[in-house]
């Protein structure tokens, strides 16, 4: 029997590798992604690193339940990350801590998290499953295909075909995306977007699969408020996100696929606010998420694109 190596590792899990300091106290051990043209850190950096720093100070009977986030600064990936973990409650049934992710003394990030021991519950329901509906991933391309076919189509230039194959190399998710069509006048509020996504490779530490799904609950999420729009990227001079939270409600892998629906039912301000529900693949919902942050045009598109 080979044995195993750090190879067989699932990238995901080595990204979201965390040194332990001191009591309550860790470093990220992994350099952190940031998308190109991005202000900072991948918000799903320091999401799903929080939540491991946090879980690392609770009973493994406890299992996390929500988590609201805050994005503070902007994050430099050529530092490391410091966690810094409260212990706000420790109750019977709940348990609750907070974690400030820093850099140069400075908070950057802040999130609350609540974990609960098992328990059955009388009432039982969820949202009708939309994946029946719609393409399954294996028959949908990959993001190298897609983005390969841009390039021979002349949408993208051979620097830009470059560059997203090293991205995809570097993001430790596959995802496929559903090319959804709305006829004429449908409001943004009744429109979504579906993505499926899973983590490469397979998790071998269990409690990582949390971790993977709050990292890849950050992935094209903000967006959904300027797609809904018919918004195109280019015309979009700043996205960051504000807040972001997470309910987590029933147990999943995220090395298999699950189905992101994602949906905008408000902009205004300069902000949009996102809904988003990830499914396993044959139809449970294992969390919800929101997310509420800034959108702005660069002055071009700001004269025809009002609503945001």
């Amino acid at each position: 029997m080979m044995a195993s190596s750090s190879d067989d590792v699932a990238p995901v899990e080595k990204l979201l590798k965390l040194e332990q300091l001191d009591v309550d106290l860790y470093r990220s051990a992994e350099p952190l992604y940031m998308a190109k043209g991005a202000r900072g850190l991948y918000g799903g950096n320091v999401i799903s690193q929080s939540l491991m720093a946090a879980i690392n100070t609770v009973p493994p009977e406890y299992n996390v339940h929500s988590m609201h986030c805050y994005f503070v600064l902007a994050g430099d990936p050529s530092l490391p990350v410091l966690y810094k973990v409260q212990h706000v409650r420790d109750g019977h049934s709940f348990i609750t801590r907070t974690v400030q992710a820093r850099q140069r003394g400075r908070c950057i990030f802040t999130t609350t998290i609540s974990f609960q021991t098992a328990v059955k519950s009388t009432l039982s329901h969820q949202p009708e499953y939309p994946g029946s509906f719609l393409p399954q991933p294996d028959e949908l391309p990959n993001y190298t295909a897609i983005v390969g076919e841009l390039y021979k189509n002349g949408t993208i230039t051979k620097g830009e075909l470059m560059s997203a194959e090293q991205l995809s190399s570097i993001i430790p998710t596959d995802t496929r995306v559903v090319m959804n069509e709305y006829p004429d006048g449908t409001p943004p509020d009744q429109k979504k977007n579906y993505m499926w996504v899973r983590a490469k490779g397979k998790i071998k530490n269990e409690g990582a699969h949390t971790m993977a799904l709050a990292y890849f609950s950050d992935n094209a999420f903000l967006g959904t408020s300027a797609r809904v729009n018919g918004v195109n990227a280019k015309d979009i001079a700043m996205m960051v996100s504000l807040d972001h939270s997470i309910y987590f409600h029933a147990p999943f892998k995220a090395d298999e696929w699950m189905l992101y629906e994602m949906d905008s039912p408000w902009t205004g301000s300069a902000r949009g606010l996102v809904f988003g529900k990830m499914f396993t693949q044959d139809g449970t919902l294992a969390a919800s998420v929101v997310q509420e942050g800034v959108v702005r045009f660069s002055d071009t598109a700001a004269k025809t694109n009002s609503k945001l």
